[in-house]
């Protein structure tokens, strides 16, 4: 998920609530003038995400969505007619083509020896979305691992030292990935996980 701050008065637009506390000498405050106020305090506009869901942006606030959003953003539009500044970018891409709205992640996880599920954890919605194909690779060559997938129990499976696991696209919807390395005496294991992920908007 990206960071955008809504930016509706990027180029100091209009005439809309100027500050008369800023107004220079001997201009007459009681009419409103002086310089905007950055943000607006009067500026908010509804707009359709792409899930048909009506977003209110308000002038100056933050909001974390898909990269759906970058089409109203500064240089994929003029600096005049940009609502939005992009905070942060997770590098994604979205297309109105949503079996193309995917993007890669690598986790590289140090399993320690002892470490159980909630220690070691690949947090894939926290990212940004769903995995539709995922790659687990137990990169030690003695300790073997287990893997648990969407946090539900019934879904545990040994990860073999120095081995490879696939799910590939249409297999199933991964939303997280934990590894245990509570085995007596076990020692520190890297796991390395590659998915590709579908992004998910929120509006």
């Amino acid at each position: 998920m990206s960071v955008f701050r809504v930016a509706l008065n990027n180029t100091q637009q209009g005439l809309l609530d100027l500050d008369p506390s800023g107004a220079s000498a001997g201009a007459v405050t009681g009419q409103g003038l002086g310089p905007q106020m950055d943000p607006s305090i009067q500026r908010g506009v509804y707009v359709m995400g792409p899930n048909l869901i009506n977003r209110l942006l308000i002038d100056g606030d933050t909001f974390t969505d898909c990269n759906y959003w970058k089409r109203f953003a500064y240089p994929q539009v003029s600096l005049e007619d940009a609502i939005v500044e992009v905070v942060t970018d997770d590098g994604s891409v979205y297309s109105d083509v949503a079996a193309e709205n995917t993007f890669p992640k690598v986790y590289d996880i140090t399993a320690t020896g002892g470490s159980v599920f909630t220690d070691n954890v690949a947090d894939i919605v926290a990212d940004g979305g769903v995995a539709t194909f995922a790659q687990i690779t137990n990169q030690d060559a003695s300790q073997d691992v287990t893997v648990r997938l969407n946090g539900i129990a019934d879904s545990v499976f040994d990860l073999p030292a120095d081995t490879t696991q696939v799910f590939n696209a249409g297999d199933l919807l991964i939303t997280l990935i934990e590894i245990d390395n509570s085995l007596s005496g076990a020692s520190d294991a890297d796991i390395q996980i590659l998915v590709s992920i579908r992004s998910t908007c929120t509006s």
